[in-house]
């Protein structure tokens, strides 16, 4: 360090100083008189001891200042903040061991500027504080300087530096304090974050001392609750918020968690300062002093009246039909356990009606959907008039409806039912329309039909099945031959899943041939057969129907496919030209939207041209109202393969129907062909049928033609086709196969 000192005079000067004021005394003594000598001698001691005097306090004032030195050395050295000094260029002259771990930890700083340190957000900043201090001359403070430090963790000072000029030396020097202001500024930065977070959460935030009393909360609180910060503040939280709806024993509760856990979280009810109460979600945890005793309650909670409405509604949405609010297969099941419990339970009866509107599709299909949609919510709210509060209305789907009739016996449940087909007979207005539409109900009772919901549910379709082959628009009770049904088909669909495992199906082939030379073969209808190993040939009459009302339907028509595709990929390799050969295919198989996919596989798989198959289809599928079973019947069109409507005038197709779908070929049913040529109003069908098929471009087939008179009237009238017991029975695989080598081909 750079310090004014005292500046004594070397001993040798002394002492020759000393010599020559003793010499000039000595050349004045003989000029004196021995007082004047002895005066003299006495001033020289004097002197003498004067300078003595003198260099003992020049030496310790020496020793001080060395001892004053070391002293602020090491408290520059020592000090926890940083110290530095600069020259006018803002070069490091000096730094201290705190100002060199916040500049570069480990290294020698000195001679370097200051801002090879400073990190390069801050250069300006130490640009403008140099320029005040070379301006003013005086102190100056920079509030933040971010350092580039060691590279892994930079650090921010602030620096107060005060500007100084040696008297002796020409440039001006700066000493500058670095004080780590690093954690401060970030513990700042999280009090401003913990304080915006605060204010703005979307959650209530409640801070009460140790006797529940607020003491502090945020915006969040005065929006949900309506209290203001005034309002709040000082009031216990439970007087403010308090709903009347819980018990002490839930508050109980609530504090034995807190003082066990810290915290508590659940759903509690809270009243709005306007009176309101409302539901939340709320959660408290608990904040202890140094000695663990209670200091603070931190209290967050939302609002969640939306959530539970949201919950509601999708649980509404779950369990009820979309179009007429009524329960929906969901809920019918769950009601339905419900009823047979408390039924079993009591010792009563319950009774459940499945219910069907006659002709609904004619209707939805001639008027359109939206009069059929709207027709379906008078149908409901008809059902609804009828049927007692404790019962349950659910629509299945379509023009399916259920009524689970709790607590009831046969006679009143056979009123309710009767009362109910009565009342959809009457007109319905609808869009300016009168429109009827008449209902058949299945009736069964628990637990005579049934004692448990999916026998009870079968019983009660079975019985309303039979409502509608009786004629519809009625009622029909189940009884015990249908039961028994029931429990055959149950055992007969049991024994064709085994089938389908077993490979007990086989395809037999129905030829067809031209109607005008019946010895050339045109087609043939393949046909499903099952021969199981204990009851022997099983009718398709019996089987199909119960594959229909269970999943097996689309498995036998997959099995159909595969069986039907290897066979002829297995004649063409042989070298035969086997006719097209259709296949029925069920309205449920098209439901799904993947069936002309997995057919298109099949094919390809076993080398099989579209002009090879033709599907057939009854009536019933061009009623379906998916748009996907239209699209799944236009995609196999595009692709080439001819459709067929099967057992043409026995289901209730419209003409639209006929018209718009990509349709080649018609087959009249052979309930029509046996009375040709005995029976007039048989004949008007066919006669009807063939008409309607020349003017829409279709080909006709006849089924079941068994005498010479029934072909001679299809020839006669126009029929393209035949196929009948007349000419040909429907033949095993390797018979047809043989009829196609003998055989003469239509070209």
């Amino acid at each position: 360090m750079d310090h004014d000192d005292p500046k004594p005079l070397p001993p040798e000067a002394l002492r020759e100083a000393a010599r020559q004021r003793l010499g000039r005394g000595l050349t004045d003594i003989s000029e004196r008189t021995d007082a004047d000598t002895r005066a003299l001698v006495a001033e020289l001691e004097l002197h003498q001891e004067e300078l003595r005097i003198q260099n003992e306090v020049l030496q310790q004032a020496r020793d001080h200042l060395e001892t004053a030195r070391d002293r602020y050395r090491d408290l520059f050295q020592q000090a926890p903040m940083g110290y530095l000094i600069l020259d006018d260029e803002g070069r490091i002259r000096e730094a201290n061991r705190a100002a060199t771990e916040l500049l570069a930890p480990g290294t020698d700083v000195t001679d370097q500027p200051l801002s090879a340190f400073v990190a390069t957000e801050s250069q300006d900043a130490l640009h403008l504080h140099r320029r005040a201090l070379t301006g003013a001359g005086k102190a100056h403070v920079v509030d933040e300087l971010n350092l580039v430090g060691d590279g892994s963790s930079p650090r921010t000072v602030r620096m107060d530096t005060v500007a100084e000029r040696n008297k002796d030396a020409a440039e001006a020097r700066f000493r500058c304090a670095l004080m780590d202001i690093t954690e401060r500024r970030r513990a700042e930065d999280q009090l401003r974050i913990a304080a915006h977070v605060f204010e703005d959460a979307g959650e209530a935030i409640v801070v009460t001392d140790a006797a529940g009393r607020i003491q502090t909360v945020n915006q969040a609180f005065t929006r949900i609750t309506g209290y203001t910060s005034s309002d709040a503040m000082g009031v216990k939280i439970g007087r403010l918020l308090k709903s009347g709806r819980h018990s002490q024993a839930f508050y109980e509760e609530m504090w034995e968690g807190l003082n066990q856990r810290g915290f508590w979280e659940g759903e509690i009810w809270n009243r709005r300062k306007n009176g309101d109460v409302y539901p939340e979600w709320l959660t408290i945890n608990r904040v202890d002093d140094n000695v663990g005793q209670p200091r603070y309650f931190v209290t967050v909670f939302s609002d969640i009246s939306q959530l539970k409405d949201s919950h509601r509604e999708v649980e509404y949405l779950a369990n009820h039909d979309a179009l007429t609010g009524l329960s929906n297969r969901n809920l019918f099941q769950d009601r339905l356990l419900q009823a047979i419990a408390q039924a079993r339970r009591d010792g009563k009866q319950a009774a459940l009606l499945f219910l069907d509107l006659d002709d609904f599709k004619t209707i939805n299909d001639t008027l359109g959907h939206e009069v059929g949609d709207e027709l379906l919510v008078e149908v409901a709210s008809r059902l609804q008039e009828v049927v007692r509060d404790v019962d349950t209305i659910a629509r299945l789907g379509g023009d399916e409806f259920t009524v689970i009739l709790a607590d009831t016996h046969t006679d009143e449940a056979a009123s309710i039912a009767r009362r109910l087909v009565a009342t959809l007979a009457r007109p319905f207005e609808v869009r300016g329309r009168s429109l009827r539409v008449t209902c058949s109900i299945g009736l069964a009772l628990y637990p005579d039909d049934g004692e448990d919901a999916d026998t009870l549910s079968r019983a009660a379709d079975m019985a309303m099945y039979r409502a509608k082959a009786d004629g519809r628009n009625r009622l029909r009770l189940y009884e015990p031959a249908l039961h028994r049904r029931l429990m055959e088909d149950c055992s007969l669909e049991d024994a064709l899943r085994r089938a389908l495992v077993n490979d007990e199906l086989r395809l037999v082939y129905q030829p067809q041939f031209d109607a005008g030379d019946p010895e050339r073969l045109v087609g043939a209808e393949a046909l499903l057969r099952w021969e199981h190993p204990e009851r022997g040939a099983v009718s398709p009459g019996h089987f199909i129907p119960v594959a229909e009302k269970s999943d097996l339907i689309t498995e036998l028509g997959r099995r159909v496919e595969k069986i039907l595709c290897e066979q002829v990929g297995a004649w063409r390799a042989a070298g035969l030209d086997p006719p097209p050969i259709s296949f029925n295919v069920s309205p449920r198989d098209f439901r799904e939207g993947e069936f002309a996919t997995a057919l298109f596989q099949c094919m390809t798989h076993h080398g099989i041209g579209a002009d090879q198959l033709q599907l057939e289809f009854t009536e019933g599928t061009l009623t379906e109202r998916s748009d996907i079973v239209h699209e799944e019947i236009r995609r196999l069109h595009r692709q080439g393969i001819h459709l067929a409507i099967d057992d043409f005038g026995t289901g209730y197709s419209s003409l639209v129907n006929l018209k718009r779908l990509p349709l080649a070929e018609l087959k009249i049913d052979k309930s029509f062909v046996d009375g040709l040529g005995t029976d007039e109003n048989d004949e008007a069908i066919a006669r009807a049928s063939l008409a309607m098929a020349r003017a829409l471009a279709l080909r006709t087939v006849a089924e079941g033609v068994e005498t010479p008179q029934q072909l001679a009237w299809l020839r006669a009238h126009g029929c393209d086709r035949v196929q009948g017991f007349l000419l040909a029975h429907p033949l095993e695989a390797e018979d047809f196969r043989a009829m196609l080598q003998g055989t003469r081909r239509a070209r």
